[in-house]
């Protein structure tokens, strides 16, 4: 018996329905506080019917039944973590530390908890210093480290805090640069004259846009490039037949040949882009070594694009090829010149050697409908009837006997042997014959060799069908089909 089952019995009473728990079956402890309740009373009320006990209301979340796993609550703590309620977790920690003294994990998360708490109040306190102090940058700064800590309701508080700081900062700088204005001008007023207050602001405006832009000139960093580019850029429109214009050009230049060399290996396109500001005649080595960069990678890009292609035209998904090669096709447009020309032309023909697969795919579909069907009417007319091993072979007549016609086949090269009673075909004989095959049979060459030769039934010979010409038609009719299937089979494997 535990310990909780050991309490006086004065104190077994139900918190929810305030009677005695006489039948030990009943009994049911809260795991925070060790209140006594009646197992139907605890689930009625939702748990514990203390205030401040962890478990009140407790059932209302099945996540938190008494009958969650631990392994379940250190999941939970961990979702808790994820979403920054960290009061909320060493509430859970306590809860398994209460159940299991000992657990490394609830202690783990409970420390961690705890830190991360004592960050945040600190992080807190010295964002409210800094604002009691007027010292608004520092807070703003602060606030934002504060809201790594928060969850998404305290975060909205925050938020709020760090708008207001962002609208009042603007004005308390505007008026100090209103004041500091004010201050300029008068001392200008006094210290210059007109002339030089034209001279400045007139005469030196255009170098003094230049001097600020140029001052901000980053080779290193593809952010402050593409930056500076748009600058110039910008600039030139503003004075566009002005005394710095070339100067500014030559700064295009300059920065788009880094830009485009930084960024060549990651992405050709836009590198591309940039190389086509620089001047080739200028900087004829510097633009052959970018574009070479920019070919490869493009390259590469254009043979992953190629062999995807391959593996889904092996794999019988043609419009899915097609839309590959198409892609790979738009990535050459962008080379016009001939380093790709032999590549483009290969692409074209894999291009239409899809669309003529892709029209195929519906050739082969109506021709195995009909085959189908044609199949059915031949079971109707002969149910018995091997359907399955029904062959054409056409070939050339190279001996006879008294029970078979022996035929070279033009397409494998091979012998057979045609049972044929009628015996019409002569030697040398071109032919073209519809039959089934079925076992072998063995025949003596002129040497009186024995060879072991498959035997074909011709349909041809009257007695085999009996006459039937409508049986005869239709197996005619599906050799033919399925001829036709196997030469469309063989061009949709062809690869590309």
């Amino acid at each position: 018996m535990s310990s909780k089952e050991n309490k006086d019995e004065h104190l077994l009473i139900c918190q929810h329905c305030l009677q005695s728990v006489d039948d030990e079956s009943e009994r049911y402890f809260c795991k925070s506080c060790g209140i006594v309740y009646h197992v139907r009373c605890w689930e009625r009320g939702n748990g514990c019917a203390v205030i401040s006990c962890s478990q009140k209301n407790i059932l209302l979340n099945p996540l938190f039944q008494s009958s969650v796993p631990v392994r379940e609550l250190l999941i939970h703590i961990e979702y808790l973590f994820n979403v920054r309620k960290f009061n909320e977790a060493i509430n859970e920690c306590n809860r398994i530390l209460n159940v299991e003294k000992n657990n490394i994990e609830a202690k783990v998360f409970y420390n961690r908890a705890i830190s991360m708490m004592n960050v945040k109040m600190k992080i807190y306190e010295s964002a409210e210093e800094s604002f009691k102090k007027k010292e608004f940058r520092a807070a703003s700064m602060f606030y934002k480290d504060y809201l790594k800590y928060c969850d998404d309701e305290e975060s909205e508080y925050i938020n709020s805090k760090i708008k207001y700081l962002s609208e009042l900062l603007p004005a308390i700088k505007r008026n100090r640069y209103i004041l500091n204005s004010v201050y300029t001008f008068i001392v200008l007023l006094i210290v210059l004259s007109a002339g030089f207050l034209a001279y400045r602001f007139i005469y030196l405006k255009e170098n003094t846009e230049f001097a600020e832009i140029e001052a901000y000139d980053n080779m290193s960093d593809v952010k402050s490039l593409e930056s500076q580019i748009s600058k110039y850029e910008k600039f030139l429109i503003k004075y566009p037949d002005g005394k710095l214009k070339e100067s500014a050009v030559d700064k295009i230049r300059k920065l788009s040949s880094q830009m485009a060399l930084l960024i060549c290996d990651q992405d050709w396109r836009t590198s591309l882009i940039y190389l086509r500001k620089i001047d080739s005649r200028e900087n004829p080595l510097t633009y052959k070594d970018i574009y070479g960069k920019i070919l490869q990678s493009a390259g590469k890009e254009s043979l992953i694009i190629r062999s995807e292609a391959k593996e889904l035209n092996e794999s019988g998904k043609f419009n899915e090829a097609k839309d590959r090669v198409e892609k790979s096709l738009a990535l050459l447009d962008n080379f016009p010149s001939t380093e790709f020309e032999k590549e483009r032309q290969s692409l074209f023909d894999s291009k239409n050697l899809l669309n003529k697969k892709l029209g195929l795919v519906i050739r082969v579909k109506d021709i195995e409908r009909e085959i189908s069907g044609k199949t059915e009417e031949l079971k109707k007319i002969e149910p018995e009837l091997d359907t399955k091993n029904m062959v054409q072979i056409s070939g050339k007549v190279m001996k006879k006997s008294s029970d078979y016609v022996i035929i070279k086949s033009s397409d494998d090269r091979k012998l057979y042997a045609i049972m044929n009673e009628n015996s019409k075909y002569e030697i040398g004989e071109d032919v073209v014959i519809n039959g089934i095959k079925k076992g072998k049979a063995d025949i003596k060459d002129d040497a009186g060799n024995l060879m072991l030769l498959p035997v074909i039934y011709d349909y041809s010979s009257g007695q085999f069908f009996g006459g039937n010409n409508d049986k005869e038609n239709i197996i005619q009719r599906l050799n033919l089909l399925r001829g036709q299937k196997e030469k469309i089979d063989s061009l949709l494997k062809i690869g590309i």
